[in-house]
């Protein structure tokens, strides 16, 4: 009798820890291509214009989220209060961010105390320099000016610390490039960062004109690193000219750009801004199906995607409103099939034993504010009981660049990085559930220069030791731009990955153990 119950209990056992894969599939099965592009043809439409955070078109998109959980019956989980029994607002974090509008930047350029290069950007003058990342020194005094050559691997050979520091990049640079020399000069401890691009232009100009009045977002008392940062913060960074930057060099007494001397110029820098700070409320969109098993339910397993995008581009002609049907409209409409699915599963009686919570962060685009704040500032669940962090970020279209055989590809990062335990559940659920999707681990690596890994949301989950998947299909010719539309999603594959992330989830809501941190190591 004693044997026949020790056999009955490992029985138990083993099926607590495999969950039913059929069941699994049943419920993979509602996650339907027409009912993520009926999502999505509403979500990337020109009335949200560009979702951008803080407008109004982000916080209509954040109350269409809301909507559509209360429709489904699935639980709140946010923080603001209700007004009336139907009231959406359940469901929403509300936080404020703040923006440092600029109304005036002066640069000056001198040597031995004389001005050798005045720039004052300001209503009616757009100056040779255009702000494009950090926040501007509240000090203006001068700071020694540093040359350091071509590209982020020059500032290995000169010292940057405490300094302002010039390079020449190529026109032709992708965002890897810059961010690259921005991270460099952040872990180097450089003040700011000029980079020189093309000769002084009517882009340029125009560029630094659009940045009068549209400061950084960041959360209130900003002391966080930003996603990019090896060390410090994002430096102060300006573009200019090549020609900009062949004077000041002249100044320094280099011929030309070619033959100048790397490291101090003997010239020093330095940046007043003038900045009104203005408070810009914006929300997280937040639900739950609640686990059914007494003892795991207090465990949580996210699935998040960002809700914004960047918003309208005055500059363009014909079509401004960026749309991002990609990015990341793909992932946001995924989260609510997959919390769909969850939820039938759960009024069939066959609910998550572990919590799943579902994440629409905003402020992706600004710096990974919303993640940010949920994770630093106002973690919903204890981040102790987080078993995991799936991110989708950009699943709906093809990377041209792509080298597989042709087969539904996704691009995983972090699993096995931060844990085999994730990685082995990932690829368990794609062969079991017959998906057999190409999951493609190309650009899982820290030191990838796309930086890819640092580049979403998942990014402030695996800071705090929470194992993650990152699924992104990869840029396309249309990321960050109009064009990226409704109409370009590739529907059936992008199905193919909700179900992925799906299983995963189920996979790990429902086994006993939850992912071990055991990988290489994420930081």
């Amino acid at each position: 009798m004693r044997r026949l119950l020790l056999l009955a209990f490992a029985a138990a056992s083993a099926s607590a820890q495999t969950p039913d894969v059929s069941l699994m599939q049943r419920y993979q099965a509602t996650i339907t291509p027409s009912e993520l592009a009926g999502h999505l043809y509403v979500y990337a439409d020109d009335y949200m214009a560009g979702r951008e955070t803080g407008r109004p078109g982000q916080r209509f998109a954040a109350r269409y989220l809301a909507g559509q959980y209360q429709t489904m019956g699935v639980q709140p989980h946010g923080t603001a209060p209700a007004a009336h029994p139907y009231d959406i607002a359940p469901y929403l974090q509300p936080f404020m961010l703040e923006r440092n509008d600029l109304g005036r930047l002066s640069i000056t350029v001198s040597r031995g105390g004389a001005p050798v290069l005045q720039s004052v950007l300001a209503d009616g003058s757009a100056g040779s320099f255009a702000p494009v990342a950090g926040a501007p020194p509240a000090d203006p005094t001068p700071a020694h000016l540093v040359f350091a050559g071509t590209g982020a691997a020059a500032l290995d050979a000169v010292d940057v610390a405490g300094a302002y520091v010039l390079v020449l990049a190529d026109p032709a640079a992708g965002r890897s490039d810059v961010s690259a020399m921005l991270r460099a000069a952040g872990a180097k401890g450089a003040l700011g960062l000029i980079l020189a691009t093309e000769p002084t232009s009517a882009a340029l100009h125009e560029r630094a004109v659009r940045a009068l009045g549209a400061g950084r977002l960041a959360l209130p008392a900003d002391s966080a690193s930003g996603p990019f940062e090896a060390g410090g913060r994002f430096p102060y960074t300006l573009f200019t000219g090549r020609d900009t930057a062949a004077e000041i060099l002249a100044a320094a007494g280099a011929v030309d750009l070619a033959t100048a001397t790397l490291g101090d110029t003997g010239l020093m820098l330095s940046v007043d801004a003038q900045t009104a700070r203005v408070s810009v409320p914006t929300e997280n969109v937040v639900a739950m199906v609640e686990g059914s098993d007494p003892a795991l339910k207090n465990e949580f397993v996210i699935v998040s995607a960002h809700l914004d995008h960047i918003g309208i581009d005055s500059s363009l002609t014909g079509d401004q409103i960026n749309n991002g049907a990609d990015d990341d409209g793909s992932g946001t409409v995924s989260l609510l099939e997959i919390a769909e699915a969850f939820q039938q599963a759960k009024m069939d009686g066959h609910g998550p034993r572990r919590s799943v919570l579902f994440l629409h962060v905003t402020g992706e685009e600004k710096g990974l504010l919303g993640s940010e704040y949920f994770a630093d500032r106002e973690p919903l669940v204890p981040l102790a009981n987080v078993a995991a962090d799936l991110n989708i970020d950009m699943i709906g279209r093809h990377d041209p660049t792509y080298d597989g055989a042709g087969s539904p590809y996704v691009y995983i990062l972090g699993s096995e990085l931060i844990s085999t335990d994730i990685d082995a559940v990932s690829a368990r659920v794609n062969a079991e559930t017959g998906l057999n999707i190409d999951l493609s681990k190309r650009f899982n690596s820290a030191d990838d220069p796309n930086q890819f890994f640092r580049r979403s949301d998942h990014w402030n989950f695996g800071k705090h030791g929470i194992p993650f998947i990152f699924y992104f299909t990869g840029t396309h010719e249309d990321y960050h731009q109009p064009g990226d539309e409704a109409w370009k999603i590739d529907y059936d594959r992008m199905a193919m990955i909700a179900r992925l992330v799906f299983g995963t989830a189920w996979e790990i809501a429902n086994t006993d153990a939850r992912p071990a941190v055991s990988g290489t190591g994420f930081n």
